[in-house]
């Protein structure tokens, strides 16, 4: 007899794009929750470090488009000053990430140990 359609797919080996299948329990659940903590983490680092080079950017280009005018070298000296500090924040914020992450056990940092296949194993 020939199978239609969805009768001849075996639910029992589909996952959801994180790799989460339905039977793993806790264990899967706590590896799916990893692995969003961490991507979230480092895609708004990234965000951030470009939010950070093209403010500094633009400080600078306002500095040197100034024209001797005291006003706006202090506004753009305000806005290369402020990136630099945002920076500091991200760092010091990525810090205390990696610090949380070792205390808990869970490389928070690193997507691509969780992501990559066979390196989470679920009891």
């Amino acid at each position: 007899m020939t199978k239609l359609l969805a009768q001849g797919i075996d639910f029992s080996k589909i996952t959801t794009p994180g790799g989460y299948q339905p039977g793993d329990g806790v264990a899967g659940a706590t590896g799916a929750v990893e692995k969003l903590v961490s991507n979230v983490l480092v895609i708004l680092t990234v965000v951030a470090g470009i939010a950070f080079v093209l403010y500094f950017l633009l400080g600078g280009l306002n500095w040197i488009t100034a024209g001797g005018d005291k006003g706006k070298i202090d506004k753009a000296k305000g806005m290369m000053t402020n990136g630099a500090i945002g920076m500091i924040v991200i760092t010091l914020s990525y810090s205390i990430v990696w610090i949380v992450g070792q205390a808990l056990g869970i490389n928070i940092l690193n997507p691509a140990s969780l992501i990559s296949p066979g390196v989470i194993k679920f009891q």
